[in-house]
Order: structure tokens, then sequence, then C-alpha cells
């Protein structure tokens, strides 16, 4: 870790000189260089931590590569509602998205097969993960990937109001997820129920759902804890957000400003699954703390939960997206970053 460490830290350090030195011949051949105006939309706020820190640190790593030559303006889900922020970025109401893909699924979601693929940024985009994902949303809906990001080396988990059962599963219960989740959901016996992410506490505390689907930080935040009392391991899967914009606002963009947010898009890849892990530690102490226990599933279920999950990204990718989803599957097999 130490060495990844130092190696992430050189990465920035470069980045950041060539960001400078971009914007001093801009400078030097035009004049003063006017700052880029981004508008952009986030389907988390910022109590929905870790995944917003994930962009928060996207954006700390643009004004570290490029100072103030981009400024970003951020629009919430309380200015439109998740599973309906797509079409504004593609029709350029907005310029920018921070999202998870499954919220657009039914419109060719891709990226939220990569959730099903190893957390290695570097290999991802080795073994032309990364490319192939870019070059299908810019074809597929005129948005142009800059960075896709790991919340944590964690990924998602469920919480409950109860234990499992006696036989070590859900059955018969009720439990929140986005289709991200329904393969694990099912294989543990429980009915799935969609709700946005906003939605899960009052749904715990009135009884529509037993239990719930989330990156596996977040319970703090939401304030989950109040109303459910229980967490399963292992984990499952990574959670990866993309940052991705509206390809004619990238087009206007200068060869300088576009450098930077692919910078800090490779930047932010790299540090993510560190931060994430430190972020996770600290909610675990927090959780230990507020008394919410650990519910380990058996050996044999943990291993159905993970291949569940697998089995479910991908075939949700073939639902929306084939046959593209079936060809970067084939990279990704062909690189040993799934299953």
């Amino acid at each position: 870790m130490g060495r990844m460490t130092t190696q992430v830290d050189r990465w920035k350090r470069t980045m950041i000189a060539a960001g400078a030195a971009a914007l001093a011949l801009g400078a030097l051949g035009g004049g003063a260089v006017e700052a880029a105006e981004l508008r952009l939309l986030s389907s988390f706020n910022s109590t929905q931590k870790p995944t917003y820190a994930v962009l928060e640190q996207y954006l700390a790593n643009v004004k570290e590569i490029g100072g103030d030559a981009i400024q970003i303006k951020i629009s919430g889900p309380e200015v439109v509602p998740i599973f309906e922020q797509l079409q504004p970025v593609v029709s350029g109401v907005f310029d920018m998205l921070y999202t998870h893909p499954v919220f657009h699924a039914g419109d060719g979601g891709l990226a939220l097969t990569v959730d099903a693929i190893a957390i290695d940024p570097i290999a991802r985009r080795k073994a032309g993960v990364w490319a192939f994902v870019d070059e299908f949303y810019q074809k597929k809906h005129g948005l142009k990937l800059v960075a896709m990001m790991s919340v944590s080396r964690s990924g998602y988990h469920l919480f409950t109001k109860e234990p499992l059962s006696p036989a070590g599963d859900l059955a018969g219960r009720k439990v929140r997820g986005t289709p991200t989740y329904h393969g694990v959901i099912r294989a543990l016996g429980a009915e799935p129920v969609v709700l946005p992410g906003s939605q899960i506490y009052s749904a715990l505390q009135k009884g529509v759902v037993d239990g719930a689907g989330w990156p596996a930080a977040g319970m703090v935040s939401m304030k989950h804890y109040e109303v459910a009392s229980y967490r399963l391991r292992p984990t499952f899967g990574v959670a990866t957000q993309p940052v991705l914009v509206n390809l004619e606002a990238w087009k206007n963009l200068t060869a300088a400003e576009q450098k930077i947010l692919l910078d800090a898009g490779v930047l932010t890849e790299l540090q993510m699954p560190w931060i994430g892990d430190e972020i996770q530690a600290e909610e675990d102490k927090t959780l230990d703390g507020l008394g919410v226990k650990v519910v380990e599933l058996s050996p044999e279920m943990a291993d159905k939960v993970q291949a569940a999950f697998i089995e479910s990204i991908w075939a949700l990718g073939d639902t929306c997206c084939s046959p593209d989803a079936a060809a970067l599957r084939k990279l990704a097999l062909a690189a040993g970053l799934t299953q």
C-alpha cells in the first residue's frame, strides 16, 4: 500500500505540473484564460457519504490540477430525480453527470457492468474496459467518459432490521434495492423493492421493507443505524461511479481543459480505493459503537451471494446493452477481471 501511495503521489505531481504548463501555453497564445463554467448534475447529495465523497475528491483534483481554469456548479437529486437525470445531460440542459449507471439502466447503462469487474483501475484501462465504456457512451448517448471511479474496495452490503433466519437467509422478507442488488436479494430468499436511496429510512421505519442494499459505507451519514440493527458480511461487488460530459460541451472545451478533467479522473480512480477504505474503517468503528451488529453469512451463502451479484450484473448488461455487454465481459474475462 505504501508503494502504491507513493506512485499515486508521483502521478499527482506530474498531472498538476502538466495542467499548469498547458494552461500557461494557452495564456501565452491568446491572453488570459477565462474559466470554463460547467453545470454538473449529481445523483447524490452531501448527506450520502461515501458516494458523494468520490465526487468531492474528483472536484478537488480538478481544482488542484487546473486551478481556477474550470468552475463546476453542482445540482443534486432535489433538482432532477435520480432515475430521470440522463436525458437532461444528453440534451445539454446540464453539462456533466455524476451517477450510478443503474439509474439509467433501461436507457443503455452499460457502465453498470463495471460493478462486476475487479476494482484495479490500471488493469481496467490496460484491458480496454475504460475505453470500451467511453466509446459506448459517446456513440449511444453523446456523452464523454472522463472518470470511472470506485467508491471503495468494500463494495456493497445489505443491512436489516432483524438478524438472519435460522436457515441463514432472508427468506420471506422485502429488501430495498435498485436492480444492482436484485440477484443478491433473491439469492438470500428475499423480495427486492425498488426505492430511491432517500426513501430507505422511512421505508424501514414504517415497515415497508425489512432491509436495504447500499454501498458498504453510508449507514452513518444516512442515519440508517436508527432503523436497522444488523449489517451483513462479507460485502460483495464494487460500486463504480462515472463522470460523463455532454459531448458538445466537451468539444467546446480547450485541449488543456479536457486534459484537466481526464487527468483528475485518472487520479481519482487511483486514490478512491484507499480513501474509501479509510472511510469504511471509520464507519465500521462508529457502527460498532452504536451497537449495529455484524452478521456473517455462511461461507456457502457468501459464495452464492458473490456469484449471484456478478451474474445478475452481467444479465442486466445483456438486457440493456446487448451485444456490447457481452463484448465487454469478454474483454474483462480475458484480463482475469471478472467471472
